[in-house]
């Protein structure tokens, strides 16, 4: 099929004809080559992107104390919370309600009436954080210039919106070249001159903050720039309240999933002290390699799920994706903890060897919200968005209670399964809600055992590395990826698959 075929054209009179691509019109193997490409472009862009923190992470986690460090990615966490809660699910809304317009000027006021609200919302927000400031730092933990550093971040919720806004703009109009161009151009910025801050001017906590703020000042403009074309004024606010009950559910969820990294944190410095909150923050710096792959697919999956959700065979391939999906996050989470030790030591000296512990449950709860992304998009598909508020709210619940009980027995540990138990808890919860909104012939027995097995041979090993030492506890991870790889590939896979698999391979 030619490329002509995969883009569809949006007539109107008298105005530009934007193109944008359509896997909808292609067969089954053409949609899996579309999603892989896209999954190298948005995906891997998102996932560099992202990687660039990892770069960072030994230069900070050397440069500061464990202590400063824990500081600094607290108030790095605590600007994604913010930032969220701005956004309040604009960009979901955005994203579910462009396909539902064929012509590009009923989109552009879809995007317009979106962004003026956005900007209209953000201006009483910063208002309220930047008048209550010096009251809301006091919920915070104990750090020297807690208020300056608070101050900074509310300064840069703007700039983190203008540079959501439009990268999610520029993905969900397949903008390749300019979706690139934000994303890695930022992080190359951010981190380039994070590099000559800490390197040559011995930066520290503020400092670091501030050239956060000054990179996304630009970046922000040029993100508006880059989606101008799609800017008009608002003719009204009818596309506006069409969203609204779609995205204020949406923007709850968010922020209790923003949330949630704060909360654990606040946790373990008021449970454990803030020596620990730095290894904390060192297991979830590890853990959050396997959100490159994740956040590299959810990148990808969102448009390419919700244009095809129409088609008679929808169902097919949104099979075909969970099962190879799961397959490799549960492979890669046991891969990743068997590498955690070596990472840590290499990443953040022997300082914070005592984060080990922690991965685990870190990476497998991530796993397990990364999979959910596939089996809950009923939700979406049927804009019964408020679903979602059910299991969010289950998450945060579950990871108190687990957090709470846990983290005075096992240490980090404990805040580790607290995490991982929410997880579970949420993707259980929000599948089963989303079957009842949009029923989908999921293929859910073969998943759930594999993701059972993985949770077994990674707990089983902590367990026994706990009684015999380090030695049986990669043996043990060593044994269990094995058994996930095959289990993975003779039961989770029918026949049909595991030929088209290799068919696919084989051509490339």
């Amino acid at each position: 099929m030619s490329s002509r075929n995969c883009s569809k054209s949006i007539p109107s009179y008298g105005e530009e004809v934007i193109k944008i691509d359509n896997p909808a019109v292609l067969g089954m193997g053409q949609r899996f080559k579309f999603l892989t490409r896209d999954l190298a472009l948005y995906g891997g862009a998102a996932a560099i992107s992202k990687g660039f923190a990892l770069i960072t992470f030994p230069l900070l986690a050397r440069h500061f104390s464990v202590a400063e460090y824990g500081v600094l990615d607290y108030f790095l966490v605590l600007a994604g919370f913010l930032a969220t809660m701005a956004i309040f699910g604009q960009d979901s809304a955005v994203a579910r309600f462009f396909y539902e317009y064929e012509e590009t000027s009923e989109r552009r006021q879809v995007i317009s009436q979106s962004l003026v609200f956005q900007l209209t919302f953000l201006a009483l927000f910063m208002a309220i954080l930047w008048l209550g400031a010096e009251w809301l730092v006091s919920l915070l933990i104990e750090a020297p210039e807690r208020l300056t550093f608070f101050r900074i971040v509310v300064l840069q919720l703007p700039f983190y919106l203008l540079i959501n806004f439009s990268q999610n703009i520029l993905k969900w109009t397949f903008s390749r070249a300019r979706f690139l161009t934000m994303s890695l151009g930022f992080s190359t910025v951010h981190v380039s001159l994070l590099v000559i801050a800490v390197l040559i001017f011995d930066a520290g906590i503020r400092d670091v903050l501030l050239l956060s703020l000054m990179v996304s000042i630009v970046f922000g403009c040029l993100g508006l720039y880059f989606v101008r074309k799609w800017l008009v004024r608002p003719n009204d606010f009818r596309r506006l309240r069409e969203m609204l009950p779609f995205a204020i559910p949406y923007g709850t969820i968010c922020a209790i999933g923003t949330f949630s990294p704060a909360m654990e944190r606040t946790l373990t410095n008021n449970l454990l002290g803030t020596e620990q909150l730095g290894l904390y923050a060192a297991a979830a710096k590890i853990a959050m390699i396997i959100m490159l792959i994740a956040g590299a697919f959810q990148t990808a999956w969102g448009p390419f799920s919700l244009s095809l959700y129409k088609q008679a065979d929808a169902a097919q391939t949104y099979n075909w994706v969970l099962k190879l999906f799961t397959l490799c996050m549960c492979a890669f989470a046991l891969i990743l903890t068997l590498l955690a030790e070596p990472l840590i030591c290499a990443l953040a000296t022997a300082r914070y060897s005592g984060a080990v512990c922690a991965v685990f449950p870190l990476v497998m709860g991530l796993a397990i919200q990364a999979i959910s992304w596939i089996t809950e998009i009923g939700i979406g598909i049927s804009k019964r968005s408020y679903l979602n508020l059910y299991s969010h709210t289950t998450f945060i619940v579950s990871t108190l209670v687990g957090i709470g009980l846990l983290a005075p027995t096992f240490g980090i540990l404990g805040v580790g399964l607290g995490v991982l138990l929410g997880q579970a808890a949420k993707t259980l919860i929000a599948s089963w809600l989303a079957q009842r909104a949009y029923p989908l012939p999921w293929h859910y027995t073969t998943v759930i055992g594999l993701v059972t097995s993985t949770l077994l041979s990674g707990l089983a090993s902590t367990w026994l590395g706990h009684l015999f030492g380090p030695l049986v506890y990669h043996i043990g991870l060593i044994v269990g990826l094995f058994i996930i790889l095959l289990l993975g590939w003779s039961v989770l896979l029918d026949e049909t698959e595991r030929v088209q698999i290799l068919s696919f391979i084989r051509k490339r």
